[in-house]
């Protein structure tokens, strides 16, 4: 199933964060022949759907002399040169056009990973990582809304301690790290988790993750 939180999710706390850092390899799509119309962006040399690139990624803008005009939320993915974006926590219905030109350098890199792997230790903090028959019991999970921030902020943390390192801007990152890690803990005490284990849409129990911390390998 999906993670709890997007790439998008992730702008919201760290506007720059796809300007200033990036995974290596996990970039998604990325070209110098973007142009845009409307909420359109198209790239012949693109292949946006094998590229697996979906709604809440995030593309980044540039012009050809290299100066930077943000990043944007997918809402969709048109076909394989084209994808719909707009300002980051817009929707279809409030959307925002792109801004117009070509030819624009984009990349669309992804932290998916990461979230996945909060995905699985806030599973496990429910105690909801499988059945008796191996089966993910996400399902249970009645609003996924709920796990929405906590699973931002310790994505975020991950981001950072991989990021950071022994000089001033790897202190930097290793301190927004602490930040968000602290967050993350804080968010942990606060949540409810209300679970529908027979599928009749209401709640039968409810649940806390606990208190143990989040750990990496």
């Amino acid at each position: 199933m999906a993670n709890f939180s997007t790439d998008a999710d992730l702008v919201k706390w760290e506007p720059t964060l796809f300007r200033d850092l990036s995974a290596p390899g996990q970039r998604l799509a990325g070209g110098s022949d973007g142009s845009t119309a409307g909420l359109a962006l198209t790239s012949v040399s693109a292949s946006f759907t094998t590229q697996r690139v979906a709604p809440g990624h995030v593309v980044h803008l540039a012009s050809a002399d290299g100066t930077d005009f943000g990043c944007y939320e997918v809402l969709s993915v048109v076909s394989a040169t084209a994808l719909l974006a707009t300002d980051v926590g817009r929707d279809a219905t409030d959307s925002v056009d792109l801004p117009t030109g070509h030819p624009w350098t984009y990349s669309i890199d992804t932290f998916d990973a990461q979230a996945e792997e909060v995905r699985f230790e806030l599973l496990s903090r429910l105690g909801l990582e499988s059945d008796r028959h191996g089966l993910d019991q996400e399902a249970w999970v009645l609003d996924r809304r709920v796990l929405r921030r906590a699973s931002v902020f310790a994505t975020l943390a991950m981001i950072f301690e991989g990021q950071s390192g022994g000089n001033e801007e790897g202190r930097t990152l290793a301190a927004k790290a602490a930040l968000y890690r602290g967050l993350y803990e804080k968010e942990l005490a606060k949540i409810r988790v209300r679970l529908d284990r027979n599928g009749d849409g209401l709640a039968d129990d409810m649940r806390a993750p606990g208190s143990a911390r989040l750990s990496r390998d």
